[in-house]
């Protein structure tokens, strides 16, 4: 009897009544379940895993669990696909055929408890074709009944939902006023007639204390509260909400709501607001700043300075503006342009915190670095490691714009000398966050190189051999496994037996089979050359024993960062 692993996926187009202890969800996988335990007889076992996608739509495969289980499918993890409706994996004619190429590729079954068929044959996809083209249509009239209802209904003033606007709270589905919020919105409009640009009214309101809405999602976080954008308010100073009107397709409707604004002061913002979209703004480009200047040098030593140019672009019939920021040589008078350095700061930038990050969880350069200061301040290098290695942990929990300025805080100075750049940073504020003095720095070169279209004019800019798959580490980890794999397979085999097939050394295989536990990200790591500079087949030989807990692995090897 040939084993079959069932994977029952489960799907519902909205979150309500998702937080039940027994919803639609529990329902679909009890059915399956049942059903799959019918068939045991024909070896079906169900896998432990869930696949369940709760509030998505199946007119699109963008689903968490789906994906998940495409990828289980694709890696021969799974052999039946059990649903409780067809239509719970997908009403769209297009996925299933995508799908249905991938079943075929991995040689997948697929079985719906309620709708008698199977995919393996040319009958049963063509009642599986008729079913979604079902499914197809409902969907489609169903989003036509839904447009048609939000039509009726804005005709007839009602809101239809969506973020609620500033001014206003939400009761009973219906909008009603906010006091306090209310005076705000006259305020944004009387002082706007007063300023007579959104640029000059936002340091008003700031100066007035308003603020925009709080608002609090499902998951409890809290957002809001925060001074306006120039955005949000040129979307509340159009907005026909506040007369009392709702907008849809262009046409205003009479609301059932409660005006804030008089149209009477209405027109004359509109007025205003069309008068400023047809001016030319001319303004002189201010001097601009990144994170590197003063820091950053060209070959001859000169300091690299920040700089930008604007190109225009046209994106879906829309023309848009977008920003390119570099660092170049500061020219002195009579330089030849041939020897100015220009480098895309954003590449740079990344290029040099990711070489941090990767200095500072390798732990045997850290060692060397230290080794002098441990010796004249009294610490263990093994303490001072962990000071590091909590420092870098630190990072991991902050945003990353944070994390980002903590580390370029540690760097002094960048030489960029032809395809290497000579990095200085200050490992005490490492060790010790809290030291007045700098004492211990670090350096390190990091080799790049930069695709250049016409001269000085870098268009990328990539850390060379990184990543760098080392084949002999590579054949070492898979040695460890491939060993481990024949001690469980081959209960005769012993250790000494696979030294002499191998033709190995006393003593080698025991050395190398402890790598057969790595840790999975270790291993992952390694296969992609993603591992620290200084771990080599060599350091990996020499190891006294490999923790079996994957956290001190990681310690150890220098693969904190993972």
């Amino acid at each position: 009897m040939i084993r079959q692993r069932c994977a029952i996926y489960t799907r519902k187009s909205t979150e309500e009544g998702l937080e039940q202890d027994f919803n639609t969800l529990d329902a679909q996988r009890e059915s399956c379940a049942a059903y799959v335990l019918s068939q045991t007889h024909e070896g079906w076992s169900e896998l432990p895993d869930h696949y369940d996608d709760g509030g998505y739509s199946g007119g699109s495969m963008e689903r968490p669990a789906l994906q998940r289980l495409l990828k289980d499918v694709e890696a021969g993890r799974v052999d039946v696909i059990v649903v409780y409706k067809v239509d719970r994996l997908t009403r769209s004619l297009v996925d299933f055929a995508k799908m249905v190429e991938i079943f075929d590729g991995t040689g997948v079954s697929f079985v719906s408890v309620t709708q008698a068929f199977n995919t393996t044959s040319s009958m049963g996809r063509l009642t599986l074709n008729v079913l979604l083209s079902f499914a197809q249509f409902e969907r489609e009239v169903t989003a036509e009944r839904i447009r048609d209802k939000v039509a009726a209904s804005k005709r007839k003033g009602m809101w239809m939902g969506g973020m609620v606007p500033f001014g206003y709270e939400v009761i009973k589905k219906a909008l009603i006023v906010n006091p306090k919020e209310a005076e705000a919105v006259r305020t944004i409009f009387s002082e706007y007639l007063v300023a007579g640009t959104v640029r000059e009214l936002l340091p008003r309101l700031e100066k007035k204390g308003i603020v925009s809405k709080q608002r609090t999602d499902r998951y409890g976080r809290q957002t809001g509260g925060a001074p306006f954008s120039r955005g949000a308010i040129s979307h509340i100073l159009r907005s026909p909400i506040y007369i009392g009107k709702v907008r849809h397709n262009d046409v205003l409707y009479e609301g059932l709501h409660e005006a804030l604004i008089d149209n009477e002061t209405w027109q004359k913002v509109q007025e205003t607001l069309a008068n400023n979209g047809g001016k030319k703004h001319s303004f002189k480009r201010k001097a601009a700043k990144r994170v590197l200047d003063g820091k950053l040098f060209d070959a001859n030593g000169s300091p690299m300075c920040t700089t930008y140019t604007d190109k225009s672009m046209t994106v879906t019939g829309v023309k848009q503006s977008k920003r390119y920021w570099y660092y170049v040589t500061k020219r002195s008078g009579g330089e030849a342009k041939s020897k100015i350095m220009r480098l895309p700061a954003a590449e740079v930038e990344r290029l040099v915190i990711e070489s941090i990050q990767s200095k500072l969880a390798d732990r045997f350069w850290l060692s060397e670095r230290l080794e002098k200061f441990a010796q004249s301040s009294g610490a263990s290098i093994a303490a001072l490691l962990d000071m590091a290695g909590h420092w870098s942990e630190w990072q991991v929990q902050l945003s990353s714009d944070e994390s980002r300025n903590n580390i370029l805080k540690l760097l002094e100075r960048i030489d960029v000398v032809g395809d290497i750049m000579k990095v200085q940073f200050k490992l005490q504020a490492v060790i010790e966050p809290s030291s007045p003095k700098d004492t211990v720095t670090a350096e390190f070169e990091v080799k790049f190189h930069t695709r250049q279209s016409k001269p000085s004019r870098a268009i990328v800019i990539n850390a060379m051999g990184a990543p760098c798959p080392d084949p002999d580490l590579i054949k070492l980890v898979g040695d460890a496994r491939r060993w481990a794999d024949d001690l469980l397979k081959e209960e005769a085999l012993t250790i000494k037996g696979i030294n002499e097939r191998e033709g190995l050394r006393s003593g080698s295989v025991s050395r190398i089979l402890p790598l057969a536990w790595l840790a999975l990200d270790i291993s992952k790591a390694i296969l992609e050359g993603r591992q620290p500079e200084r771990l080599t087949t060599k350091v990996l030989r020499e190891l006294p024993d490999l923790p079996l807990v994957w956290d001190a692995q990681r310690k150890l090897l220098g693969f904190a960062y993972l």
